[in-house]
């Protein structure tokens, strides 16, 4: 991939970006793509930030905004500091209506979800109380939203459930957050990629589980 499509539309309504420096992190997620800035100044507080700026792949109406939203502000009220705080902005994007979300940054160590750092995540988890805390409020909120509501949170994503330099567990995704398990029996057919996601995060949970238990041993 060239330079020229690693950069940041320069046509984003509400922010200047030729005179912002962002550096693409991310292009995995099926919703959007991922920039990161360092050193953000916030002149009410007299600080610096970094923060990632994600921009949704394609156009997107004022209905699926409020989704979106809708979502994010159920995870943040449920995970509390788990989850970067996020400016979710209706925008236009090379002249077409989109979101943008600006998010506090943090630096991911390791995906936690993912069971291939079982040897490196256990030992970390039998020290750090609050993190313990934490996966074990995130499992517990996760399997109450697939239960009441069918709702699977997304695993599925690569670094969406991490452990960050600071030892703290967050949630880091803002787009399409849950999988929602009843599609499968209601659409024609079986979605196979549906279905993947949805098995997959699942059985992460599951792991998930697993790693606090054994953690606690």
């Amino acid at each position: 991939m060239s330079k020229e499509f690693d950069r940041i539309s320069p046509d984003i309504a509400c922010l200047h970006t030729k005179k912002l420096p962002a550096t693409l992190i991310s292009t995995r997620g099926a919703h959007c793509k991922v920039w990161q800035s360092g050193g953000y100044k916030i002149r009410s507080k007299k600080m610096h930030v970094d923060l990632v700026i994600k921009c949704h792949r394609f156009s997107c109406s004022d209905s699926e905004v409020q989704h979106y939203h809708r979502d994010y502000l159920r995870l943040k009220n449920a995970l509390s500091d788990m989850v970067p705080s996020a400016l979710f902005i209706r925008t236009t994007v090379d002249g077409d209506p989109n979101l943008l979300v600006l998010a506090r940054a943090f630096t991911p160590w390791f995906n936690i979800a993912n069971p291939a750092n079982e040897e490196e995540a256990l030992p970390l988890l039998g020290k750090l109380k609050k993190a313990r805390k934490q996966l074990k409020l995130f499992i517990s909120v996760a399997k109450e939203w697939r239960k009441k509501e069918s709702k699977v949170i997304d695993l599925f994503g690569i670094d969406n459930l991490i452990m960050d330099k600071s030892h703290q567990i967050r949630y880091l995704d803002s787009f399409g957050v849950f999988f929602h398990e009843d599609l499968l029996h209601l659409i024609d057919g079986v979605d196979m990629e549906l279905r993947e996601k949805i098995d997959l995060s699942r059985q992460r949970l599951e792991y998930l589980e697993y790693l606090l238990k054994k953690s606690r041993s």
